[in-house]
């Protein structure tokens, strides 16, 4: 995974967008920051906090990617690399460091 990629993409989070990442070493798909506080109100994954990117951090089955494409529109994707969806409507970031505070982070 590429760390100067995500951090870019979760700091110029829109709101809306839900960005996954593969990982090679793990064979899943992760969300961090706010991707994974938007991806956590339609799934119900474990939460992990990323001592690397020092964001919060789900890691998703193939079962939590299919979760997500019936909930929101896919952007973007390229197999076993990337995936950007689009939530319905804005979610906006108001609660995401009290969930962050929930979660233990």
């Amino acid at each position: 995974m590429d760390k100067e990629r995500i951090l870019s993409k979760e700091s110029a989070n829109d709101g809306q967008s839900v960005y996954l990442f593969y990982d090679e070493d793990e064979g899943c798909y992760k969300a961090f920051g706010k991707s994974a506080f938007y991806a956590d109100m339609v799934l119900d994954v474990m939460k992990y906090f990323s001592e690397e990117l020092q964001l919060p951090e789900i890691r998703l089955t193939e079962f939590n990617v299919r979760e997500l494409r019936q909930s929101m529109t896919k952007l973007e994707h390229r197999l076993h690399e990337f995936y950007h969806f689009r939530t319905r409507s804005s979610i906006g970031d108001a609660g995401y460091e009290n969930w962050k505070s929930n979660c233990g982070f």
